[in-house]
């Protein structure tokens, strides 16, 4: 791999705001630029479908604006985002059912509300459809933060189909075909999180760097 400087010039883009619904750049940025044969090892094939145009598209929630690093240049803005899913048939307590209604897209979409991850805005294609409200996106977030035992109650389900939501049974996430499909999308976010990592490494490679010059200086001005 090798430092990619191409997205440096001119690289504008609206700041995704939370509760935004956007849709999955098939090009993969990153500071560090991978080789073809690096993609193979690093990303699945399910990835490499996606990448290749081969696959539906893909969407996330905005969750927040994470607190990135001071060294942090605009095009490389990290975001944390709930993925969200065309695979409806995979409903449990902890992936709800959007209706197509709600979104403002074509179809209805899964909330992965335990399936929240950090990724870099310039992966992120373009918004889609409706801003989720505060209520709705409150509550995805309560739900995943359950998932993770972050909060001591679930919401109920009465609340949930209030909201327009359908929830799948308490018991789903047993369901072995729910544990291969959590699995697979596990395995599908690395295309959002290694240019996460990449970036981290970029860091530190900048670091690192800069500390070698710092100090070749002082021994040059001694």
């Amino acid at each position: 791999m090798h430092v990619n400087l191409s997205n440096r010039q001119g690289y504008h883009m609206p700041i995704p705001q939370p509760g935004e619904i956007w849709e999955v750049s098939r090009l993969v940025r990153s500071p560090l630029k991978f080789s073809s044969q690096e993609q193979q090892t690093l990303y699945s094939s399910s990835v490499q479908s996606f990448l290749a145009g081969n696959s539906p598209p893909r969407y996330v929630m905005i969750v927040k604006e994470n607190e990135s690093p001071v060294e942090t240049e605009e095009q490389w803005l990290i975001v944390s985002v709930m993925l969200l899913s065309v695979k409806t048939d995979f409903l449990s307590d902890v992936d709800l059912l959007i209706p197509a209604n709600m979104s403002g897209l074509s179809q209805d979409l899964l909330a992965e509300t335990w399936h929240v991850i950090p990724a870099l805005a310039c992966n992120l294609l373009q918004p889609v459809g409706k801003r989720f409200s505060r209520e709705i996106y409150d509550h995805l977030l309560t739900v995943g933060d359950y998932s993770h035992k972050l909060v001591d109650e679930m919401p109920v389900i009465s609340e949930t189909k209030r909201l327009g939501l359908t929830p799948g049974s308490l018991y789903a996430a047993k369901d072995l075909k729910i544990q291969d499909f959590h699995k697979q999308e596990e395995a599908w976010s690395d295309v959002l999180t290694v240019p996460v990592a990449a970036y981290h490494t970029y860091l530190k490679n900048i670091k690192f760097t800069n500390a070698v010059l710092d100090e070749a200086l002082y021994l040059e001005q001694d």
